[in-house]
């Protein structure tokens, strides 16, 4: 046997080591992105009933605001904002049956059910000073009026406080 000969028959006879069986640095960052990327996806579409309460508490709050401000601008004897068990409206005192068009609505008469939301029966009312007034027969604010609202299975409640008619 050749000098050449036995150098090949050992070189086949060393033990030959397989690759190693780790992922590659490139492969671990991928499944990390894929695992982040469907974790702020799942994130974010389990927190849209959490976002219900917040988004409808600020939106009664600024009608209330929005109204309060229309009253001391027009100088109406009153404008109210009542809430039945279905549905709530805006109007001056002096013409109940003619509905304010509140900003961001399409109707004058707003149904709870469309906006998924549950609100207690309440008649906020201000006078031309800004004056917050409720009841029927309409009474000067003595404490804070409260109105609850329910939404995305959450409820909290808003404050009308009296003389100022602040909402916080």
């Amino acid at each position: 046997m050749t000098q050449d000969e036995s150098r090949a028959r050992q070189h086949d006879q060393t033990p030959h080591t397989a690759p190693c069986g780790g992922f590659t640095l490139v492969e671990v960052i991928t499944v990390l992105l894929i695992i982040g990327i469907l974790s702020a996806l799942i994130a974010t579409r389990g927190n849209t009933l959490n976002s219900d309460l917040p988004a409808r508490m600020s939106e009664v709050r600024a009608q209330l605001r929005y109204i309060q401000l229309k009253a001391m601008k027009s100088g109406a004897s009153y404008l109210a904002l009542q809430c039945s068990n279905s549905t709530y409206w805006a109007y001056d005192t002096a013409t109940p049956s003619t509905y304010l068009l509140l900003p961001g609505e399409k109707s004058a008469t707003i149904s709870l059910t469309d906006k998924n939301m549950a609100m207690n029966a309440f008649t906020i009312a201000f006078d031309r000073f800004g004056i917050p007034y409720s009841g029927s027969p309409l009474a000067k604010l003595s404490t804070n009026a409260t109105i609850t609202i329910t939404a995305g299975g959450q409820s909290d409640s808003l404050y009308v406080t009296p003389e100022t008619g602040f909402v916080p």
